[in-house]
């Protein structure tokens, strides 16, 4: 996600308007912000995110910041720097669990 920061522009104009809450879904508790944020990176790491799904994970990204970092980019990145390999590491083992049981439900239903 740090590294899809072009839409950074896009990213402020949009937080600024009345639905960036709604991408949102009102405040997530730090916890939960930060999994949304990671899950966020590992999409747009890997498959890339677009439109409506950019704008969001944006807004997640921008509100990280400021609730975990108050708004300092700099200590975000090292952060992100210090933790992206272990979060994408794990995020690749639960989607490996979940694509499992579908690519076995192929084979039985053929």
């Amino acid at each position: 996600m740090l590294s899809c920061l072009s839409a950074q522009t896009y990213a402020e104009e949009y937080a600024k308007s009345s639905r960036s809450s709604e991408l949102v879904n009102a405040r997530q508790a730090p916890a939960d912000l930060e999994k949304t944020f990671w899950a966020c990176d590992y999409a747009a790491t890997t498959r890339g995110v677009m439109d409506g799904e950019a704008a969001r994970c944006s807004v997640i990204q921008e509100e990280l910041k400021w609730s975990k970092f108050a708004g300092d980019f700099q200590a975000m990145l090292s952060w992100w720097q210090q933790n992206k390999a272990a979060e994408h590491q794990a995020a690749a083992a639960v989607s490996r669990t979940v694509a499992a049981p579908k690519a076995a439900d192929q084979i039985t239903s053929r």
